[in-house]
């Protein structure tokens, strides 16, 4: 008698997934050229290691004059990504999310081992587009669509007259 009078199959159950959804950042803008900067950066410090080591199999002077302008690249672009980096603050919690400083972490906060929390969150912003901030441990994508505004305000004043 507990069976329906009917057979239907059971009500499909939304997926639960583990991971929050992401959030989307409001000015995209410091993050793209946080991250530009910061893979300029990287690209200096890969130069220097593949004209060093032709620097000391052959010392002539046009190597070392690549040395000493990828040094003096790496130490400019260094400076500037530094820069770009510090101005990128977390929407949620005005962190710097790309610098790591020693601040306390939040436990979700990820990083990958030899690194530390601001180079992954770096690393991740210009391959994956997304980011978790170490200090309050929201994930930002820069490719999700800002959500719509509501205009609460003017529709109350419209009512008004």
């Amino acid at each position: 008698m507990s069976e329906p009078p009917y057979d239907t199959p059971p009500a499909p159950r939304p997926e639960q997934t583990t991971q929050p959804r992401m959030r989307s950042v409001p000015y995209r803008t410091p993050f793209i050229s946080a991250g530009l900067f910061a893979l300029i950066n990287y690209w200096a410090a890969f130069s220097i290691l593949v004209v060093l080591p032709l620097f000391l199999i052959d010392p002539t002077l046009m190597a070392q004059r690549a040395l000493i302008g990828c040094v003096a690249f790496y130490f400019l672009s260094a400076i500037a990504s530094f820069l770009k980096r510090r101005k990128v603050l977390c929407p949620l919690c005005k962190g710097t999310p790309l610098l790591s400083t020693r601040a306390h972490v939040h436990p979700k906060a990820f990083r990958i081992f030899p690194l530390d929390h601001g180079t992954t969150a770096t690393l991740a912003l210009i391959f994956t587009q997304t980011f978790r901030c170490m200090f309050c441990g929201s994930r930002f994508d820069l490719l999700k669509p800002k959500p719509p505004r509501h205009e609460c305000g003017h529709a109350h004043q419209d009512s008004l007259s």
